[in-house]
């Protein structure tokens, strides 16, 4: 058997660790006043990650665009119970609930369809109506069922794979125009009769937070505060006045940038975004030996490029509270085994590259 570690991408899995580590870190300062110790935990649910990450490596990548699709409908049908009888959890059904652990499965079905549709691309060249009502109806289904537990973060994060589709597959000019005017009606249409007053709040509150500052606003608000104090360098580790004194909320899951700002400055930003661009520059670079394999090389890391683009701008109120967590760095156990569990499958395609079976 030939050496596959030798063909290992090692310069990208130490970043993908090094974020992974620096999450669980800033985790710890800011939730060791919570009384939970969300910073073991997500620890546990890393060395797991690890472990399947190794499991999932060792599986051919044929096999995963080959029982993709079966994946793909155990999950829909898991989404479904789970809408139907799910337990509530902070107002949402998104999590199924066991002795030891949750889960949330809604953060699972991206890997299932991103292989199939990864295989559905290489069918054609031009994105017409029946490309598109291809696309969109296996997008379609999860971002239904998500989108009315409601979870409407996640949901919006999976309309990505179809913007990114379009993008890899020339599309019809028509096609562009009548997408752009149903857009448009989808959210004229969403703001009057599917948001609720809380969400409609969350989107108010971002165009104008100071007006909201004691409810939905407050979020923003402190986030601001939290980034912008922190200067150059920093207050240090476990020194951050917004963080450690409860001022700033869920900031071990959406706003863990704040408190990385705040005590580790625009040096400890800039070392994220670092360690971000050598991930998507590496994985977005590489030979691949078919046309499934680089069509879900980019439709998965595109949604964990969105992922990070979305939850900075929502820091620093450039778009609104949408819940969606930082890839591989906030506290969230089922989106970090998600995301590792794709990168596995990207990682044994970059070694096919080189060896013809393993």
């Amino acid at each position: 058997m030939k050496d596959v570690y030798k063909y290992f991408d090692k310069f990208t899995f130490f970043a993908i660790i090094t974020l992974v580590l620096t999450g669980i870190l800033l985790i710890f300062s800011a939730s060791r006043e919570m009384g939970q110790n969300y910073w073991s935990r997500q620890l546990v649910w890393f060395g797991f990650s690890l472990v399947v990450f190794m499991v999932i490596f060792r599986v051919k990548t044929e096999m995963a665009f080959r029982y993709g699709i079966i994946i793909y409908g155990a999950l829909i049908f898991i989404l479904m119970i789970q809408f139907i009888g799910g337990e509530i959890v902070a107002g949402t059904r998104s999590w199924i609930k066991t002795g030891l652990f949750s889960i949330q499965i809604s953060e699972f079905i991206k890997i299932p369809i991103a292989l199939v549709l990864a295989r559905t691309l290489t069918r054609f060249n031009v994105i017409g109506w029946k490309e598109l009502l291809k696309i969109s109806s296996i997008v379609g289904l999860p971002f239904l069922l998500i989108a009315l537990q409601p979870d409407l973060g996640t949901a919006f994060m999976l309309l990505s794979f179809i913007f990114v589709s379009m993008l890899l597959k020339r599309t019809r000019l028509i096609l562009i125009v009548v997408l752009v005017i149903i857009g448009l009606s989808g959210i004229f249409t969403t703001w009057n009769f599917v948001l609720k007053p809380y969400q409609k709040n969350r989107i108010a509150s971002f165009l104008d937070p100071e007006k909201y500052k004691k409810s939905s606003g407050y979020q923003v608000i402190q986030s601001k505060i939290a980034i912008g104090s922190g200067g150059l360098t920093g207050k240090g580790y476990l020194n951050g006045t917004q963080s450690q004194y409860q001022f700033l909320p869920t900031r071990h899951t959406d706003f863990i940038v704040s408190v990385l700002g705040e005590e580790f400055g625009f040096m400890g930003i800039s070392f994220l975004f670092l360690f971000f661009f050598v991930i998507f520059y590496r994985q977005y670079n590489f030979k691949v030996q078919s046309d499934e394999e680089f069509y879900f090389v980019y439709l998965f890391n595109s949604i964990i490029l969105f992922q990070f683009i979305v939850n900075i701008l929502m820091t620093i109120g450039f778009v609104p509270i949408m819940g969606v967590p930082l890839p591989f760095v906030s506290y969230g156990g089922s989106s970090l085994l998600a995301f590792f569990t794709g990168e596995a499958l990207i990682f044994r395609i970059k070694i096919s590259s080189y060896l013809n079976e393993f």
